[in-house]
């Protein structure tokens, strides 16, 4: 029963650190699907009219172009090509009709970048956030390894319900919007929300527990190798502590030989090394029943916790209660997950070896 229990852990363990960069992966691929450069025909909303534009067709004047107000030239159009449109289009809108933003941000994974961004673009449109759709394409930044260049754009959702139930109802599908950037790029908009990121994730998640199985099965054999390695190591270590013991002189001192050094050496830097297991006890014992975690971190002193549940703000005060954490901080903003229906986290925070040694048996 026991082992069963730990190969259970094992895999769960395995899909853990499987499930992020597959899920991020998925995301991706899905917003690259939907791009405007992947639809036969676009609508380019410019000031003052719409373009129409086919894919393939040779540069120049669009095949179609009509003047007026977003909502009158749609209607032009639709009018134009028949009144009846067929296949996937494309909505491409111009960066004056839409408002972008350069934002300045440390460089941390794409998911703090979206909730750090998410927390900002209310504050640079003119619309709820609610009304809002929105995109990001982030760069390095020159000079600084530390930050990135974060590019925004954000339209009117109002705008495209109308451009795009227009054009539904003419028998097209909208697949794909985008921003026209003043430097040539379009940025794209993930107008399917979490519907689309949703749908990525939920079949991308099924990939990625068949590749933790797989993984179990194959490092089954590496972790009964690693377990032979280990018991001859300890062996060899108590054969060490065993020879040390038999030279030392009546006096108390150790005989200058080199199999004594040797063990001496190795003793002392096993006693030397941080004691881990001490800081996740402690963590796991104050974390409470609504808390999950998804990843410790512990490097050179620094700890970074990742997980999710509920009451969040209450952490900083629960974790710097124990003696061995010290400038408990959120990473970034925390973010809802719509598939747990719980709130995701980062924490970061300062490991008090010392501490930790003196709680060490």
């Amino acid at each position: 029963m026991k082992r069963d229990a730990t190969i259970i852990m094992s895999a769960a363990a395995l899909w853990r650190s499987l499930r992020d960069p597959v899920l991020v992966l998925a995301e991706e691929l899905s917003l690259r699907r939907s791009g405007v450069d992947k639809v036969p025909v676009v609508f380019k909303v410019r000031a003052g009219g719409i373009d129409v534009e086919r894919a393939g067709a040779s540069r120049g004047e669009p095949a179609i172009s009509v003047s007026g107000r977003p909502a009158e030239a749609i209607s032009g159009i639709i009018q134009r090509m028949g009144g009846k449109i067929t296949g996937d289009a494309g909505i491409e809108i111009s960066a004056d009709q839409a408002v972008t933003r350069q934002l300045m941000l440390p460089a941390e994974p794409e998911a703090v970048l979206r909730a750090i961004t998410r927390n900002k673009v209310e504050g640079l449109a003119p619309w709820p956030l609610a009304q809002s759709l929105w995109g990001m394409r982030v760069r390095p930044a020159s000079g600084d390894a530390r930050q990135v260049t974060v590019d925004v754009a954000v339209v009117s959702r109002a705008l495209f319900d109308d451009l795009a139930g227009k054009l539904r109802q003419a028998g097209a599908a909208v697949r794909a919007l985008g921003v026209k950037l003043a430097d040539g790029e379009t940025l794209a908009i993930d107008f399917g929300g979490e519907d689309m990121r949703r749908k990525a994730r939920l079949k991308a998640a099924r990939v990625a527990k068949i590749a933790a199985v797989a993984s179990l099965a194959a490092a089954t054999y590496g972790g009964y190798e690693i377990y032979r390695s280990h018991a001859v190591l300890s062996q060899l270590e108590a054969e060490s502590a065993s020879a040390a013991a038999a030279l030392r002189t009546p006096a108390g001192g150790v005989a200058e030989t080199p199999l004594v050094a040797a063990a001496n050496s190795l003793r002392e830097q096993r006693l030397e090394q941080p004691p881990a297991v001490a800081l996740l006890n402690d963590v796991s014992a104050l974390l409470p029943n609504t808390v999950y975690l998804e990843a410790f971190v512990l490097n050179s002193g620094k700890l970074e916790l990742k997980g999710q549940g509920s009451d969040i703000p209450a952490l900083i005060a629960i974790l710097e209660s124990s003696p061995l954490l010290k400038d408990v901080n959120f990473a970034a903003a925390t973010e809802r997950d719509q598939d747990s229906n719980a709130n995701a986290f980062i924490l970061n925070a300062r490991f008090e070896q010392d501490a930790a040694a003196g709680a060490a048996p």
